[in-house]
């Protein structure tokens, strides 16, 4: 069963198919590099500006198919006027006697607003069921611009101790480079050593090439392991090719496999058509050799076989309502020869005079083949 992904904590700043095999592919034998020449970095587009109040409403259904409040959600407020103005962002459940208690509080404080050179500091407190305090986690960011267009953004997280002192956890530092043939991202991630100070743990790689209308990505995680090397664990490379109106995607990933080499895990085949409108539609396959990305497939052991398919549909209506649907067939665990899962999520964005309503609704095919919602969320933005 695949679950919708909905905003994660504080987010300051989206047929009966026949069974077939993938096709082979082999792996790259290197990780991928950084980009070759770059053209001068293109003037990125201006972030949306967060809105002035956010609530989250969740629900769930009932056996009569009454929607009820699954908890209380959570909610978030511009404390001020402009966009640099703090943000609180608060999560709330439903506490013993029923009522809304804040489960978790955020703020987030920009304390230098230059736009090449910003900094900023979150400071998340968790409380107990009663609403009492425990502990608290703070995230500082700064984001640097260099005169060549390549943005440095470091992130370092503090958790609070027993003693109630904050101490270092990790190090999160990020470079990237677009221009108009690509560009690369690459992030260091840094923890405390036994030994005193700090040592590299992770590297993460991402490189993008375009050349007409293609774009080539290839990506790779490393880590460190018990001997000081660092051991490539995941590795993606995929292709997109556009024509016209219609782009057409093909995703490989492979990961560590139990012999120390790179095991082929799956492959996600799409296709995507951009209306002048706005709308859009999207039809992908997912191979994988595992059913539902977590049991191994025994009767087709190691070999990527169709997983899902998944049918998206964007509209964008006269009055500006955005209604997205995504249906989307899988294999289960019980019956792994077909696609025998479903699962519908509907979107419908309504904008507002100072904002916008998007209500989120998961249907899935119960036993009986009827497929019948199970869960939703109401988002409700003013800015």
């Amino acid at each position: 069963m695949r679950f919708v992904a909905f905003a994660t904590f504080l987010a300051f700043a989206l047929c009966l198919p026949a069974q077939q095999s993938a096709p082979q592919q082999k792996a790259p034998e290197k990780a991928p590099g950084k980009a070759a020449a770059e053209k001068p970095a293109e003037k990125p587009a201006p972030a949306p500006a967060e809105p002035r109040d956010y609530r989250e409403t969740p629900y769930i259904y009932d056996i009569n198919g009454n929607r009820v409040p699954a908890s209380a959600g959570s909610q978030q407020q511009r404390l001020g006027a402009g966009p640099d103005a703090p943000i609180l962002r608060e999560d709330l459940a439903r506490g013993p006697e029923g009522l809304p208690v804040v489960v978790r509080k955020g703020e987030e404080r920009v304390l230098s607003g230059q736009p090449d050179d910003r900094q900023s500091e979150r400071v998340i407190q968790r409380y107990d069921p009663m609403g009492r305090p425990t502990t608290k986690e703070v995230i500082k960011t700064e984001r640097k611009k260099m005169p060549d267009g390549t943005v440095e953004t470091t992130d370092v997280l503090y958790n609070q101790d027993v003693n109630g002192q904050l101490q270092f956890v990790e190090r999160r530092t990020t470079t990237e480079k677009k221009g108009d043939s690509g560009g690369y991202a690459t992030t260091v991630v840094e923890r405390p050593s036994i030994n005193g100070g700090t040592r590299v743990v992770e590297r993460d790689e991402r490189t993008e090439t375009k050349q007409g209308s293609v774009t080539n990505a290839d990506s790779s995680r490393k880590f460190l392991d018990a001997n000081g090397n660092y051991v490539e664990r995941e590795r993606e490379v995929s292709t997109a090719t556009k024509s016209g109106d219609t782009t057409s995607s093909d995703s490989k990933k492979w990961q560590l496999g139990p012999t120390g080499q790179m095991d082929f895990v799956s492959q996600t085949i799409a296709t995507t058509i951009q209306k002048p409108d706005g709308s859009q539609i999207e039809d992908a396959e997912v191979y994988t050799t595992k059913i539902a990305g977590t049991t191994p497939d025994l009767n087709h052991p190691n070999t990527p076989s169709l997983d899902a398919k998944i049918h998206k549909e964007r509209q964008v209506q006269p009055d500006g309502k955005i209604v997205e649907t995504t249906s989307e067939r899988m294999r289960q665990v019980a019956d792994p020869s077909r696609l025998s899962g479903l699962s519908v999520t509907k979107q419908i964005t309504t904008p507002t005079v100072d904002g916008k309503t998007t209500q989120t609704t998961v249907s899935e095919r119960d036993a009986n083949g009827k497929l019948i919602p199970v869960r939703s969320q109401v988002e409700q933005e003013t800015k």
